[in-house]
Order: structure tokens, then sequence, then C-alpha cells
């Protein structure tokens, strides 16, 4: 166990000064070790997960983007990107974790790419012991935005649902989740996806279960299914492209929350039910999507693990948008 005069006062982070390209991250050290302040504890960082969410940060666009300005870059402060951690605790003025403790959390107050972070205990969860903080550091926005996604939409018995991504970090997990509704509410699931990440989907699913599948590289037009809910996490031109599957009247739920408006034009004529979704994050649920990783039910794909230091090169990989699973960057 590492005592306060162990814990060292400055650290390697990944910073950026000013929004832009990959380019813009600098990977330093001597970054000073953040301070507590009551019911935080410090966190010694094994992995950070990457997400959508860094990189749209990073160009300046987003929720993310508007706290940086406000709080560091108007100040002249630079700022540490990075929402998904696992790790072990090496200080804690809570009462719920203890020094040793081996947590996950999803924070959105960012600092994840360095080798300690402070996070408020509500957020955290332990990592179970079949589940390697490799896995949990993958797990915290992916896992728990799928499962309250899935939530969200209120999906009843016996209705089609259609999906597009579902290889993506959210949406191989969500799809594995309707899967499972298949047999128990007897809901049909159609996919919008390539032939490629088609074929993959086979290791993480039963693709017979499927009530079919669009290759969107191929078809002009989709296919109007009259559907009665679209899961849509794209957004843009390919969310406004698959508001044909759905019916009249039909409910469109839609991840990346800036579109809603786009997607409300589109389907104005349809009347459309058109809502967005952003991560409600929480330790409870933390521990849900862990716990369903630890027991089998939920399959983690990982495409790759970069070194922190190697965190540009991971961003571009990610900004190509053909992941099949999940981005991680090593820490410690």
């Amino acid at each position: 166990m590492m005592s306060d005069k162990q814990i060292p006062k400055t650290q390697h982070a990944v910073l950026i000064c000013e929004f832009g390209a990959p380019e813009v991250m600098t990977y330093q050290d001597d970054v000073a070790v953040p301070e507590l302040t009551d019911d935080q504890v410090l966190v010694k960082i094994a992995y950070a997960g990457i997400n959508p969410v860094d990189y749209k940060t990073r160009q300046g666009k987003g929720w993310g983007a508007a706290n940086i300005k406000k709080d560091k870059f108007d100040h002249n402060q630079p700022a540490i990107l990075g929402f998904d951690m696992s790790g072990t605790v090496v200080k804690s003025r809570s009462t719920d974790f203890v020094v040793g403790d081996k947590v996950a959390a999803l924070t959105f107050n960012g600092g994840c790419y360095a080798e300690y972070v402070a996070v408020d205990a509500k957020m955290l969860a332990r990592v179970p012991k079949t589940v390697t903080l490799e896995q949990a550091g993958a797990l915290p926005c992916i896992g728990q935005t799928a499962l309250q996604f899935v939530e969200f939409a209120d999906i009843k018995e016996g209705e089609h649902v259609v999906m597009n991504a579902p290889a993506g970090g959210v949406g191989h997990l969500l799809i594995q989740l309707l899967i499972d509704k298949v047999a128990k509410n007897n809901v049909k699931v159609t996919l919008i996806c390539s032939a490629e990440k088609y074929e993959k989907l086979d290791s993480l699913i039963d693709t017979s279960q499927l009530a079919g599948w669009i290759d969107y590289t191929k078809d002009e037009t989709f296919p109007e299914l009259q559907a009665d809910v679209l899961l849509d996490l794209v957004g843009d031109e390919a969310g406004v492209r698959a508001l044909n599957v759905v019916k009249d009247s039909g409910r469109v739920y839609v991840l990346p929350t800036i579109w809603v408006d786009k997607l409300k034009e589109a389907g104005s004529q349809k009347n459309l039910s058109v809502e967005g979704y952003a991560a409600q994050r929480n330790g409870e649920d933390m521990a849900r999507v862990l716990q369903l990783v630890a027991d089998g039910q939920l399959t983690l794909r990982l495409q790759k693990t970069y070194p922190l230091a190697e965190v540009i090169a991971a961003h571009h990989e990610l900004q190509k948008g053909d992941a099949f699973g999940k981005l991680v960057l090593k820490v410690s």
C-alpha cells in the first residue's frame, strides 16, 4: 500500500492548451497530482478508455469542450482529457472506499489521461475479481451508456427495433442487451451495418436471432420496415437516412444528442417522436455493468491497447470510425 509520503507530487499526463487535431495533445511530466476534496478518492490509474466524446471535446465540440474553456482555457490553464478509468485507490476521503480497492468510474470531469485522478466516491464501483483492470477501464462510458440507453428506450413486448452501428464501443454492448430481449420479450431486431461488421458480430451474438440486416454500403434507400423503434448511434445524414425504416408516429432515440433537431425536422412528416440521450454517471450503474461482464452475460471486445504516450495515434485510430469494440490507453 502507498502512504501519503509515497504519493508523488507530480505525474505524467496528456495536456491540451487549445482545441484542434490530435497533435494538440502533449505527453508531459511534472504535472501536478490532484488534491482531494471531501468524499473523493485518489486513484492510481491503470487503464483509461477513449471515446468519441474525447475527440469531440479535443476538437472544441459539445459540453466537454465548453467546460474546459470555462474552467481551464479562460484562465490560461491546460486541461487533461479522459472520462473513463480503472485503477487502485491510493488515498481516500470517503468512508466507502479504502486504500488498495480496485475501482472503475465514468467521471465527466476529465483528468483520466494521467497517472492519478481524483474522483467523487459516488461515481466509483469496485472491480470484481474476475474482471481485469483493462476490461474495467474500457467499460465506464460505453457500459453505462448501453445499459441506460436500452432502458431509456423502454422497448415493449413484440416491438420491432432497428439499430445502427452495432459494432462500435456502445453498439457492441447494446446489441447484446437487445438480443437478450429477443428471447425474453419477443422483440424483433434489425441491424444497419456493413457486411464486414455483420460478419464480426457472429463472435458476440447468434445472428440467426435477428429479424434482418440492412447493408448501408449497398442499399441506397432503406426499406420501409414499419419498425416501432429506431436506436440511432450515428446521427447526422446516416440517422436521417435510417428514418425510412420507422413507421408513422414511431419512436427514434439518438445517442449523439446534437442531432435531435435535425432528425426531428427530417421526420416531421411522419410525426416521429425523436429524443436524445446522454449517459448519467453513477457508481450503481458502473457496478451493474461490471457484474454483467463478471457473470459472462456481457462480452466486452477490446480492439487495441495503446500506451498513454501514444495517445495521438489512438485518437487518429478512433476517428476513423471503423473500430470493432473499444480502444484503451494503458497508463501504469
